[in-house]
């Protein structure tokens, strides 16, 4: 294991040197950990990681900044499926939590534990496998206890944590841009670009590889970008799958689904016809749209749910009705 070499790693991503030694001291115990299967922290697999996971999970050092660690590891190793892993467990690990803080702000305490009564806040490394069944317990019910026109504005708004520092420069290129359609073919070249550097470096854009195959899906698929595409007064914004490689390749319709599904509390779900969890979950993604776009316009929007996997859909869609004072044309 090249030590010293991700200790330079780290120094450009300005570590102290405190804090170089206490992830360095940690990275070796998980390699002490894979010795018993013959691995490296370099070759180490998905399951490899899981199986730390347990057991940091069990000796109560599940924490952020060990997560990060092990992705900081794979990002200098070009391990993809240590990066994988690692960001699964990081991706929306506070969604549950702020369920339950919002709830508790919009409905009360008493409402809020209701909905949750017999569920405990998942702790940060809860396998991917065990996800689906608390967010079916839990929108249950929610939708037991609320309307659900209630429960979909409620969701709507988000349970994402707000990425402020990513939202700096698409405010930027729509301020100079001279409308919408104009800031929307700069999004979309970025976007564009992004994924074409991934694919000539051999990188994964966050856990997905980027392949010939997938860079002629995405652009033969309009409005697949982070903003979307305009079509009248409103934009409609596609996701890209979340393994847009496998989604290609896949021919079983369920696990086309499975991987193109971006929610970490439902993707399991496609896996199990026994799992289903209420489509109205879907509504949470389209808070992540929500406060892209608020950010950009720094004006409140709402954003509407058209199509959705887990509603038996072909891929995923919102539309966010551009305000009066937009300038479109």
């Amino acid at each position: 294991m090249d030590l010293e070499g991700f200790a330079k790693f780290l120094e450009t991503r300005r570590q102290t040197k405190e804090e170089i030694d206490k992830t360095i001291e940690f990275v070796t115990e998980f390699a002490d950990f894979l010795k018993k299967v013959e691995r490296t922290p370099e070759t180490s697999t998905y399951d490899d990681f899981q199986d730390f996971s347990t057991i940091l999970m069990q000796t109560q050092r599940n924490t952020f900044i060990n997560y990060i660690n092990l992705f900081r590891f794979g990002s200098f190793s070009n391990n993809k499926a240590l990066i994988v892993a690692s960001l699964e467990v990081l991706d929306g690990n506070e969604v549950i939590e702020n369920l339950s803080k919002r709830l508790t702000d919009d409905f009360g305490e008493e409402l809020r534990n209701t909905v949750f009564e017999g569920i405990e806040i998942p702790s940060l490394g809860t396998p991917p496998t065990e996800k689906p069944t608390i967010t079916k317990a839990l929108i249950n019910n929610l939708l037991a206890n609320v309307d659900p026109k209630k429960c979909q504005k409620f969701l709507a708004r988000g349970l994402r944590n707000k990425y402020t520092e990513s939202y700096k420069k698409p405010r930027e290129s729509y301020l100079k841009a001279k409308n919408i359609d104009e800031f929307l073919k700069i999004q979309q070249e970025d976007f564009w670009q992004t994924l074409k550097t991934h694919y000539e470096e051999g990188t994964l854009f966050y856990t997905q590889e980027i392949t010939k195959e997938v860079l002629e899906y995405i652009k033969s698929q309009l409005g697949m970008t982070e903003a979307g595409m305009r079509e009248g007064s409103n934009v409609i914004i596609t996701k890209i799958p979340y393994m847009a490689k496998n989604y290609l390749a896949e021919m079983d319709k369920q696990k086309r689904k499975y991987y193109y599904c971006h929610c970490p509390w439902v993707r399991e779900a496609f896996l199990h016809e026994d799992q289903p969890v209420d489509p109205i979950f879907c509504n949470c993604s389209g808070g992540y749209y929500k406060n892209f776009w608020e950010a950009v316009l720094d004006q409140e929007v709402e954003i509407e749910l058209l199509e959705s996997v887990l509603k038996g859909d072909d891929q995923c869609k919102f539309k966010l009705e551009l305000p009066k004072n937009v300038k479109i044309e």
